[in-house]
């Protein structure tokens, strides 16, 4: 009887389906790469599944916080991104090697279900856009915000001095 409830016990164990917890936090910075003013992560190894069907929901709600959007076709094809876009000279757990080559990814950060990207799929130009409905639920998607490089926020310090300023300016001109 005991041996019985052990082996149940085991075979529930095996038989149980674990699902990835998803990544919170901001992207780390060697899951994506940084093209003419964008960074750009390769998020999920399934569409995007706005105008399709996908093959695990991608979930952007907390990185939409730290910029993150779904990419574009126009932007797609402005920035001029392929599968080689993602390739990086060093190896973490952030990235995934394919065919002797690095390749950055994100997915943890943006799937519960894959933890994975698809290189070959991206190789072969399978890629979702937020802008077109591309019939393919095996399509990789890339995400984007604008790089921290790229924006150009003036410091609180700067702006203060700047109404000090200002205020100085008016009681001058009150004399």
């Amino acid at each position: 009887m005991m041996k019985k409830f052990i082996g149940l016990v085991l075979s529930c164990l095996i038989c149980v389906q674990a699902n990835a917890t998803l990544l919170t936090g901001e992207v780390a910075e060697d899951a994506f790469v940084t093209v003419a003013g964008f960074d750009l992560a390769w998020a999920s190894p399934c569409s995007d599944g706005v105008l399709e069907y996908s093959c695990g929901a991608m979930d952007i709600t907390e990185q939409a916080g730290y910029g993150w959007n779904i990419m574009t076709s126009n932007l797609f094809n402005t920035l001029g991104i392929s599968a080689d876009t993602f390739v990086v000279d060093y190896s973490s757990s952030n990235t995934q090697t394919y065919n002797g080559k690095n390749y950055a990814k994100a997915a943890g950060w943006f799937s519960n279900s894959y933890s994975h990207i698809d290189v070959q799929n991206g190789l072969d130009g399978f890629w979702s856009f937020l802008d077109v409905a591309d019939g393919g639920s095996y399509y990789e998607t890339i995400v984007y915000r604008v790089a921290d490089s790229a924006v150009q926020v003036p410091e609180p310090s700067t702006i203060a001095i700047l109404g000090l300023a200002l205020v100085g300016l008016g009681f001058s001109r009150r004399k």
